[in-house]
């Protein structure tokens, strides 16, 4: 077995052994002097002893050389090592195969290219390589370990199918770097097949990469890049009496196609045709389909948006999904002298994205315990409920009710003090010398301000000419202010539920913020708070999540492909990933009856943006790394390691048997006898 050492510099001892051949060739004189007359009238005659200048005792000499050297290849730490297969296997390759399965792979002709080079690539392989196929779109997925069994791997990418989801190249990635660091007897090379999605560069930029694996990039995208899509929905429910009438409007997407068409759009509800739209679509651009007012279907609803097919179909249909009766019912109470005061803000807040607020309106004297039941939020239009009614609205509160007070100009004249509400009205500030005020500093993280947070600017066009002085009650926060630093919005936990004071009306009559685009969207919000609801979703993409209701003890759900999913729930309730678009719906226990929750999932829009980047883009950003590339499993442990090192061992006993033996020899005075020569 080939044997190495460990520490090759400790044989520079080796010049060592000179010591003691020098030693055994020094002059040594063994006479013994005697006393002998004066020679000084003798001829002085030379006696050269040429027998004292050469080795005499070979064998006590070779025994301290042997010594010596056996001494220095100990500490040189001699080791055996396992056989090295990089004779045979130099000419190996290890070649990594990533195919991008995203939704924009799905387009005529391009997935057949994309497995077509797969195969292309395998074929190439010679019957010692080795290769491994990695499927990927906004997930790595590890389909096929390095193999050198190259059917195997054809009948890999032969399974492989586009899905509906995004690009995202960063995954492949990092899963071709896990694959090429336990590569350690050939130079690891990634193939990515892709159509370059241009979207999926993100998150690339900082990805650490081994300096020896090389990247090539086969580009499979269709040379036309233009494409329509159904690209997002709105939807408004537009009440008249007990009826709910749908207004739904949908956004048609174009790009890079050669010419303008038209194009057929149609609205499908609970899988019945409702409502159908001829549209000229241009060439680059967005238009808006606007479809007839429909009655509003009972129950959950299914719906979609579908457009005439074009060569990327995954993205001409459009699904989302909303409940008939997800409403939060808000009881508006007026003061006697309102007669239209309430009409825009009772008429914005019916307009808008689900969940709507059902408003039930009522005069300040008619409020009891008996018109709270059913309730979700109370919001006090400029009044002041009589005692005995605060009472009542009180518990009502405690028990999970929201109430929003609005101190308007009748409440801010009179000064109060309430324990009900979370702070004290103690008067007005006039600011019409100074143009009014306007919201200064406000809070975008509270879920009231959740829709500016990305344009927190536009709730600073609205002028406050007049509002009221607000003293926080104890427990209350803050969270808006105006200008002048006087609080604008208050909000205090009472029980299970909540109250919001507002510091100005929501009319116009002192303020031009029912005048401003952030007036809809804050009052939506703000109710949807109060009553402890959140916006419904009427989609969501491929990338997200379900989080389903706490109240399944057994969820199941069913995926748009028809298969089921049992959850286990935990604390934080069940959740599952959203991998396919279409409708998702949830049950407790068994699949039958009416679906206690629907979920619409679609594919990110961005992926249907079909112009490529260029392919020396996709390592932009990104950095080589000197990753080691040996496989775990060859790595030695440490009894590996110290059993591969017993030779030294060995050679150490050997080198003191040696100076044992030679300590004997020298010690009996084994030498050879000289004899002199005239």
């Amino acid at each position: 077995m080939p044997f190495g050492l460990l520490v090759p510099a400790f044989l520079a001892g080796l010049v060592a052994i000179a010591a003691p051949i020098i030693l055994h060739l020094r002059h040594r004189e063994q006479d013994r002097p005697q006393d002998f007359p004066s020679l000084m009238f003798l001829e002085r005659l030379p006696i050269r002893t040429w027998e004292r200048r050469r080795v005499t005792d070979l064998p006590l000499l070779l025994m301290r050389v042997a010594a010596l050297a056996l001494l220095t290849l100990a500490f040189a730490r001699p080791l055996f090592q396992r056989p090295s297969n990089s004779a045979t296997s130099a000419r190996a390759r290890a070649v990594i195969v990533a195919l991008d399965r995203s939704m924009s792979m799905g387009r005529t002709g391009v997935w057949t290219a994309a497995t077509d080079s797969a195969r292309r690539m395998v074929a190439s392989l010679a019957p010692a390589d080795r290769a491994a196929l990695v499927l990927f779109d906004d997930e790595a997925e590890l389909a096929q370990a390095f193999t050198a069994d190259h059917q195997s791997l054809i009948a890999a990418i032969g399974r492989a199918q586009p899905s509906a989801r995004g690009t995202r190249f960063a995954a492949a990635l990092r899963e071709a770097r896990q694959l090429a660091s336990r590569v350690h007897d050939a130079a690891p090379e990634l193939v990515v097949i892709t159509d370059l999605q241009r979207s999926g560069s993100a998150g690339i930029a900082g990805t650490e990469m081994p300096a020896n694996l090389k990247i090539r990039t086969v580009a499979v995208g269709a040379a036309d890049h233009g494409n329509i899509s159904v690209a997002s929905v709105a939807v408004q429910r537009l009440t008249s009496g007990q009826r709910t009438m749908l207004s739904v409007q949908a956004r048609l997407r174009s790009r890079a196609n050669r010419s303008p068409r038209n194009v057929s759009a149609r609205l499908v509800l609970n899988g019945r045709e409702s409502g159908a739209r001829v549209v000229a679509v241009p060439a680059n651009g967005d238009t808006a389909v606007v479809f007839d007012s429909v009655l509003m279907p009972g129950g959950q609803v299914r719906a979609a948006i579908a457009i005439d097919h074009d060569a990327l179909a995954a993205d001409d249909s459009f699904h989302f999904a909303l409940k008939a009766d997800d409403a939060v019912r808000l009881l508006l109470v007026v003061p006697d002298d309102v007669a239209d005061e309430a009409l825009f803000f009772e008429r914005a807040l019916a307009v808008g994205r689900t969940p709507i607020a059902r408003i039930d309106r009522i005069g300040v004297g008619q409020l009891s315990p008996r018109v709270l039941q059913g309730e979700d939020a109370v919001l006090l239009w400029d009044v002041r409920p009589a005692q005995s009614a605060s009472a009542s609205l009180k518990a009502w509160v405690e028990q999970g009710g929201g109430l929003i007070a609005m101190a308007g100009q009748r409440t801010a004249t009179r000064s109060q003090r309430s324990a009900l509400i979370a702070a004290d009205v103690i008067g007005n500030i006039e600011r019409l010398g100074d143009r009014g005020g306007s919201l200064g500093d406000v809070r975008v993280e509270h879920p009231v301000f959740a829709p500016f947070r990305t344009a927190s600017a536009s709730l600073n066009d609205a002028r406050f000419l007049r509002y009221a002085r607000l003293e926080p009650a104890a427990g209350a926060d803050v969270i808006a202010r105006f200008d002048d630093g006087t609080p604008a919005v208050i909000e205090r936990r009472q029980g299970a539920g909540r109250v919001v004071v507002t510091a100005f009306g929501f009319e116009s009559r002192a303020s031009d913020f029912p005048l401003q685009a952030a007036y809809l969207p804050f009052i939506h919000r703000l109710v949807l708070h109060s009553a402890g609801r959140d916006t419904t979703a009427l989609w969501r993409t491929t990338a997200d999540s379900w989080v389903l209701p706490r109240a399944m003890k057994e969820p199941v759900v069913l995926t748009p492909r028809g298969s089921i999913v049992r959850l286990k729930p935990d604390s934080s309730g069940a959740s599952t990933a959203l991998r396919e678009t279409g409708i998702y719906a949830a049950y407790d226990g068994r699949v039958q009856g009416e679906p206690l929750a629907l979920i619409a999932v679609n594919s990110p829009a961005a992926e249907s943006e079909l112009a490529p980047m260029d392919a020396r883009d996709l390592l932009l950003g990104v950095r080589e790394a000197k990753i080691a590339t040996a496989d775990a499993s060859e790595v030695p442990t440490t009894a590996e390691i110290e059993g591969r090192q017993r030779l030294w061992r060995l050679v150490l006993i050997a080198a003191a048997l040696l100076l044992l033996t030679e300590t004997v020899v020298a010690g009996r005075g084994w030498r050879g006898v000289g004899s002199s020569a005239t």
